[in-house]
């Protein structure tokens, strides 16, 4: 199921010191204003519930989708692996 961005709740968090909105939920990408970055996270293999890396799109472990108002940090093949206090619930 993707979710119009429009009607969402999201929940708020840090990534990398970025502000973010976060929905557990996929977001249609047509839906998301111009201007603003959409990202996806994934748990970690063992789906414990811990986000483990954000790239532009997840297909396996996915754990919610991230909007923020500039570009996260993607590394090396566009993924970001996320370390202790990177994800950060406010």
């Amino acid at each position: 199921m993707v979710i119009d961005y429009r009607t969402e709740k999201f929940q708020k968090v840090s990534v990398c010191g970025i502000p973010c909105d976060f929905s557990d939920m996929r977001i249609d990408r047509s839906t998301v204003p111009e201007g603003r970055y959409q990202y996806e996270v994934a748990d970690d293999d063992e789906s414990q519930g811990e986000p483990s890396r954000i790239k532009r799109s997840i297909m396996v472990n996915f754990f919610g989708t991230l909007i923020s108002d500039v570009p996260l940090p993607l590394k090396n093949h566009n993924v970001l692996w996320l370390q202790v206090r990177d994800f950060e619930w406010m």
